[in-house]
């Protein structure tokens, strides 16, 4: 681990105060979950972005793909 030294507004850090000793984690535990969690999300919601930009994109072609999608798929496997 990296050792970095960070400032908190004083309600904030009263708030991982209360956290801190109502689970018996340490503060810097709970920081750490907490940006990994935070940046977890972003990562999700840019993969979401890209998935909602590409919709419409691609064309298959095929004229009965959503009647007939199990049956392309039990095709192609």
């Amino acid at each position: 681990m990296v050792r970095t030294q960070i400032q908190f507004e004083k309600a904030t850090y009263q708030k991982l105060r209360f956290r801190a000793k109502e689970t018996g984690e340490s503060i810097s535990a709970i920081v750490r979950k907490s940006v990994e969690r935070k940046m977890d999300d972003e990562k999700l919601d840019h993969n979401w972005s890209r998935v909602m930009n590409s919709m419409g994109k691609f064309d298959s072609g095929l004229t009965d793909l959503a009647e007939k999608h199990d049956q392309y798929l039990e095709d192609k496997w």
